[in-house]
């Protein structure tokens, strides 16, 4: 017989009931999260399979807690920005998510994607054009929908090979913009200064991804290898291929192009940009106000982050001039 889950879909705002099956079997998908196989009874055979991320056990659950709040907001904040237009291809799918028991967790479509890790070095020339349009096209629909990865890496970053596609992967670190900085562990090369444990500072922007996805450019130019020297840059060709832009990423956040740059005045490619809606502030407001109150009335007390509603711009409204912040 099978179990039964209970969750809101996202393209949904109502908590549904489910007959589904879990896998006893267990994985790491984030800091402080673990994943399991969930098929949704969907009519066929063998049903809908999604991966199910919930907080580990233990003294790091509240860590979880907080880790899977970081992925459902990510995932609700690029449905809504997505609008129409379906959800970014270019980002691992939100399906639906539990936040308000004392066992939340969240449901994503499975990635058919493999980490740059372990595919890098094969990325033929072909190969790295659709990584590289993809890789700016995922970065452009985070800095849409108010949003940093934090720990892009060639482990967080999958290429599906099948379809020439990138998969953003693991948002337990996500931080929406605007919001203070938190320090992040891990090698120098994929953590910039601004999120290292001795040199945290400032808050979180459109530029804090930049880093990594600058190496992690070269990292599969080179099929697999890391960025030692900026020097390298030129040598691979990425220089005159982003018109000495690529360079200035290796600077303060504050001093760095953005993804948009980098394809506009980088490759000069602006029409792989994705459209975004012109109305998308209202909607980061009132999705992001809606998980606000989940998230109380699952961890009451818990404090929303400084500056968390710094990065949402209201819309003009008739008879006013520049747009104002708004959402306090």
């Amino acid at each position: 017989m099978a179990d039964v889950l209970r969750f809101r879909r996202v393209d949904g705002g109502d908590h549904d009931e489910f007959p589904a099956r879990m896998d006893d079997v267990e994985f790491p998908v984030g800091e402080f999260l673990m994943g399991r196989t969930v098929r949704l009874d969907d009519g066929t055979q063998d049903g809908l399979q999604l991966i199910q991320h919930r907080p580990v056990s233990g003294d790091r659950r509240q860590q979880g807690y907080l880790r899977l709040d970081n992925e459902i907001l990510a995932g609700r904040r690029l449905h809504e920005v997505a609008g129409g237009a379906g959800y970014p291809t270019e980002v691992v799918r939100l399906y639906g998510d539990e936040s308000t028991s004392a066992d939340p967790f969240a449901l994503f479509e499975p990635d058919p994607g493999d980490p740059l890790r372990d595919v890098a070095e094969y990325l033929l020339n072909d190969a790295f054009d659709q990584f590289l349009v993809g890789l700016l096209t995922g970065l452009s629909w985070l800095a849409g929908a108010g949003i940093a990865h934090r720990t892009l890496s060639p482990d967080t970053v999958h290429w599906d090979s099948d379809n020439g596609k990138v998969r953003f992967t693991d948002f337990s670190r996500s931080a929406p913009f605007g919001g203070a900085r938190t320090p992040i562990a891990g090698s120098w090369s994929w953590v910039a200064r601004e999120s290292r444990p001795e040199t945290c500072y400032g808050l979180v922007g459109p530029t804090d991804d930049i880093w990594a996805a600058a190496r992690l450019i070269y990292f599969v130019r080179s099929r697999g290898k890391d960025l030692g020297d900026l020097g390298k840059l030129a040598e691979s060709g990425l220089s005159q291929m982003f018109n000495g832009l690529l360079e200035k990423v290796f600077t303060a956040p504050e001093e760095r192009p953005t993804a948009r740059d980098l394809v506009e005045y980088g490759l000069r490619r602006p029409h792989i940009l994705p459209s975004l809606p012109d109305d998308r502030g209202k909607w980061l407001i009132e999705g992001r106000a809606s998980f606000l109150k989940a998230r109380e009335r699952a961890h009451p007390g818990v404090p929303v982050p400084p500056h968390f509603w710094d990065d949402v711009i209201r819309p003009p409204q008739p008879g006013e001039g520049d747009p104002q912040g708004g959402g306090r």
